[in-house]
């Protein structure tokens, strides 16, 4: 279910707005009668999920840079790939 309010509404009513987003309902804050901030509730997210997903981005990047070769030539620095081709 959904509700849709207005700013001055959310603002003197904000605790029993947080409750029911809580409590598994959507709030919509509009202003001027244009929706512009949906308010749901925020997923918590383990140590241990967070470590999977930032190995499973690492996995994709090793995907897609796969057979490209190296991004360093021998002797070349990571400082030598942001200023190149500039001109001092």
């Amino acid at each position: 279910m959904s509700t849709t309010i207005g700013v001055a509404e959310a603002k003197s009513r904000l605790s029993e707005f947080i409750d029911r987003v809580l409590a598994g309902e959507t709030v919509v804050i509009a202003r001027n009668g244009e929706p512009v901030v949906e308010m749901r509730p925020v997923k918590r997210v383990t140590p241990e999920e967070a470590v999977a997903r930032i190995r499973a981005i690492g996995e994709r990047i090793r995907k897609r840079n796969e057979g490209k070769g190296p991004l360093l030539k021998p002797g070349q620095t990571y400082r030598d790939l942001i200023h190149e081709g500039h001109k001092y």
